[in-house]
C-alpha cells in the first residue's frame, strides 16, 4: 500500500505535508484535487510548496465541468427536472464531490490515505480505512498550523483575503470573503452575478448580490 497525502492548499493540509517531511514519515505521493474553480493565487501556492519540500505534487482534474452540473437538471428525487444551480447551503456540495471526493477516492483506494484535519474539528474526521489524521494525533489546532507556516514564511496568501480557502463561487462562504472576491476580483465578481441571474434560486435565499455590491462600494 502507498502512503498518499492529500493537499489542498489550505493551512492544515499544508502544516501536516512539512510536518511529516520534517519527521521523516513516508509520503509515497503527494496529491492536489483541482476544482478548476480555484484562485490564480492557489496554482502559485502549489508551486511555492514543491520548491519548499523538494518534491512534486500531482494535480488531480475531473473531466466534468461545472456549467453542465449548474446548468443540468436534477435526475432523481423530488427536484427531478429542476435546474440544480448553485449547490445547496444547508446540504453537502455536489461540486465538492464531484470535483474532488471522488476523485481523490479514486486515486486513493487500497493505500493509506494522510488528511489534514486539526485536532480541534473533531466533526470532520471519518473512520474509513485506510484514512489517517496525523494533526489530531499530534494534537495540532487550526492556530498552531497556522504560527507553524508562519514561522516558514509558508502560509498561503490567500488567508490574507478569505478566511477559508475553495471554489472562489462558494454560496458557503462569508461575507468577508464576497467583499474580498468583490474588490480584488472583479472578473470573478461579475462571472458569479451571471450565474446568479441563471440560477432560479439566485445565489443564496439571504444573499442578493446585487445589494451587498452596494453596500461593498458605499
Amino acid at each position: 500500500m502507498k502512503h498518499i497525502v492529500s493537499f489542498s492548499g489550505g493551512k492544515d493540509s499544508t502544516a501536516m505535508l512539512i510536518m511529516m517531511i520534517e519527521k521523516g514519515m513516508q509520503i509515497d505521493e503527494i496529491v492536489f484535487a483541482d476544482t478548476k474553480l480555484e484562485f490564480p493565487e492557489m496554482y502559485e501556492y502549489i508551486d511555492k510548496v514543491e520548491d519548499y519540500i523538494g518534491r512534486p505534487i500531482t494535480r488531480l482534474k475531473t473531466h466534468k465541468n461545472f456549467d453542465d452540473w449548474f446548468y443540468g437538471k436534477v435526475t432523481r428525487g423530488k427536484n427531478k427536472g429542476i435546474q440544480r444551480g448553485f449547490p445547496l447551503v444547508a446540504y453537502p456540495c455536489y461540486w465538492n464531490r464531484e470535483s474532488k471526493l471522488n476523485v481523490l477516492n479514486k486515486k486513493c483506494k487500497g493505500n493509506y490515505r494522510y488528511i489534514g484535519i486539526a485536532c480541534d474539528e473533531p466533526k470532520r474526521v471519518r473512520k474509513h480505512e485506510g484514512y489517517i489524521y496525523p494533526l489530531v494525533d499530534w494534537g495540532v489546532t487550526e492556530i498552531d498550523c497556522i504560527e507553524y507556516l508562519k514561522e516558514r514564511d509558508m502560509l498561503n496568501p490567500l488567508y490574507e483575503r478569505f478566511d477559508r480557502l475553495g471554489c472562489w463561487l462558494c454560496p458557503k462562504q462569508s461575507i468577508r470573503s464576497l467583499e474580498s472576491l468583490y474588490f480584488y476580483y472583479p472578473e470573478l465578481w461579475e462571472k458569479l452575478k451571471q450565474y446568479e441571474k441563471d440560477d432560479p434560486n439566485g445565489f443564496r435565499p439571504d444573499i442578493n448580490l446585487g445589494e451587498f455590491e452596494k453596500r461593498f462600494s458605499g
